[in-house]
């Protein structure tokens, strides 16, 4: 008889794991989803926004895949209870399941810093993050009467928000308490390539401080809350504003978990088998946390799903699959700007002894820069001109000794291998 596999959650980890596991026969596979519509790639919301693509091109997967393994997809399916002593789960509409192995892949949402304007009872109307299907479908509603948008944020995911709602048509500012925009992957030469870019697309790019309130107008409706007029800087300037975007970044959703009694810091602890403190729980992707870190870039979230696809397939001739931590590079995802990152960025952060080498042709807005230590290549930024990435990437990853190409690394692969 098969075991009953039960998942919390569908999003991108759910949809990865699944992709893993194939058309194994050891499971009955059940996805309770509190979303109403079928798995969609929350990548590529910044897209949808933009109205690049439409939902049926981010929708990978139609009825035939699932039913092909077995699996079986429950929308409008909110757990509210886990009862790990008997394996049973139960769900606001009144549904109740057993389980034999249960998965958190409850994702994460997103962190709005406590201030006036965004704390309840006092949450201002057009506060909001960006995080979900429903969060593209009210900003794409909103621009025909809303005029004014402030993106908080410039992370990857506020320049995707702020390039979207820019091209609805929306008067934008894209606010950064930083200097250095995307601070954890770009350095300030890169961050001064994107500002004029982004310029170049009418927003404005408003840098070095941050918000410290939203202030609000009443509606024509005393009932309803509040409407956002205004954000007020830590100067004390204040920015006209119909609708706030936060992308201050992410927070795992772990309140169900830990309810359910599993063990939580600042995620849902995990062992290196994805495995949580109960016995056939286990948890993935964005709510998770491993050895102190947790996650909002894919490519971790994809090594983690391919351990616990082994993990749960773990036949007794296996051997033991271990999750551990690897580098990985980032991407920014706006159509026109190139932007890869990987490994160390600026060599103030950390105590390796770097050689810098850059290429920056200010003309062409290409901006390159690698770092080598111990004749390894340990970091790289490149703006503009991102064809040799994946090469610089494998170099990084492999720890190759890059000394005989040393003086050519800069001009990229195919350069080196002519030389």
């Amino acid at each position: 008889m098969k075991k009953q596999l039960m998942i919390i959650g569908n999003g991108l980890a759910t949809m990865q794991l699944l992709k893993e596991l194939g058309h194994q026969k050891d499971y009955c596979i059940t996805i309770l989803s509190a979303e109403n519509v079928p798995h969609y790639n929350r990548i590529m919301l910044s897209s949808l926004l933009a109205q690049e693509t439409d939902l049926q091109s981010i929708t990978p997967c139609d009825d035939a895949w699932y039913q092909e393994r077995n699996i079986n997809v429950l929308l409008n399916h909110r757990v509210i209870k886990v009862d790990s002593k008997n394996h049973a789960i139960f769900c606001e509409n009144g549904a109740q399941f057993h389980y034999d192995k249960l998965i958190f892949a409850t994702g994460s949402r997103a962190f709005i810093p406590p201030m006036p304007g965004t704390q309840m009872p006092n949450v201002l109307a057009g506060v909001m993050g960006f995080r979900k299907l429903i969060d593209v479908d009210f900003m794409q509603q909103v621009t025909h009467h809303y005029k004014k948008a402030v993106v908080i944020g410039a992370g990857l995911l506020g320049i995707e928000a702020a390039v979207g709602l820019v091209k609805q048509g929306m008067n934008v500012t894209l606010l950064h308490r930083r200097d250095v925009l995307m601070n954890r992957q770009i350095d300030q030469t890169a961050s001064n390539l994107l500002i004029k870019e982004l310029t170049a697309r009418g927003i404005n790019v408003a840098t070095g401080h941050g918000p410290i309130a939203l202030h609000g107008i009443p509606t024509d409706n005393p009932s309803e809350p509040h409407k956002v007029c205004a954000v007020e800087l830590d100067n004390a300037d204040k920015l006209t504003a119909d609708l706030v975007i936060f992308a201050t970044g992410i927070v795992p959703c772990t309140p169900l978990a830990q309810a359910s009694g599993l063990v939580i810091k600042k995620g849902i602890c995990v062992n290196a088998q994805l495995q949580t403190s109960q016995d056939d729980i286990y948890a993935l992707g964005e709510c998770c946390e491993f050895e102190g870190n947790t996650y909002g870039l894919v490519a971790p979230i994809w090594n983690q799903a391919r351990v616990l696809a082994k993990q749960l397939l773990l036949t007794a001739s296996d051997e033991m699959p271990m999750y551990v931590e690897e580098k990985f590079a980032t991407k920014l995802k706006v159509s026109g700007i190139d932007v890869h990152s990987m490994g160390i960025i600026n060599t103030h952060e950390t105590d390796l002894e770097c050689e810098v080498l850059e290429f920056n042709d200010v003309e062409r807005s290409i901006y390159k820069k690698i770092l080598t230590s111990n004749q390894k290549l340990v970091g790289a930024v490149l703006y503009g001109d991102v064809t040799d990435s994946q090469w610089y990437f494998e170099l990084l990853q492999q720890a190759r000794n890059i000394e005989p190409i040393r003086q050519e690394l800069i001009f990229g692969q195919a350069f080196c291998e002519s030389a």
